[in-house]
């Protein structure tokens, strides 16, 4: 009888070992879930929150070809204020290298919040006679897409 009692308490305490160890790993996968959606929603809300707007006229883009410079002008339509240093610019599919953007706000703006407007100039730039794409992809939120014409 003794030996049954020793068995029996060895496989109980075999079971809690492994019960606390699933319970463990289930504890952990939850949090990191947890965690992985909290972060998914604030970038969402950031993106909700991010809209701007290209407001230049599509037909009478300031672009200068011998300096090789074309000026874009976005207007934060969001309720967010980005960064708009971290904003990207792609011409006819081609990337802007932080190089050649220059950034300024306009109206004598500290930040890019709702209703101020970015201005941008792209330098180093050959375009030819035609039609031509502009995105723009802000620090957070959705890019936009204009199209024009030199």
């Amino acid at each position: 009888m003794p030996a049954t009692a020793a068995s029996q308490l060895i496989f109980f305490i075999a079971a809690v070992v492994v019960a606390s160890a699933v319970a463990g790993i289930f504890v952990t996968t939850t949090l990191n879930l947890s965690h992985g959606i909290q972060e998914q929603a604030s970038d969402q809300i950031n993106e909700l929150r991010t809209r701007i707007q290209v407001i230049n006229d599509a037909s009478a883009m300031p672009y200068n070809a011998t300096a090789g410079t074309l000026i874009v002008y976005v207007k934060n339509t969001g309720t967010t204020a980005p960064d708009g240093n971290k904003t990207r610019v792609l011409v006819d599919g081609n990337i802007t290298t932080m190089a050649n953007l220059t950034f300024r706000l306009l109206d004598g703006a500290s930040e890019w919040s709702n209703g101020v407007v970015l201005e941008i100039t792209v330098g180093n730039l050959t375009l030819a006679s035609g039609d031509h794409q502009l995105k723009v992809i802000p620090e957070f939120g959705k890019p936009v897409t204009f199209k024009f014409k030199i």
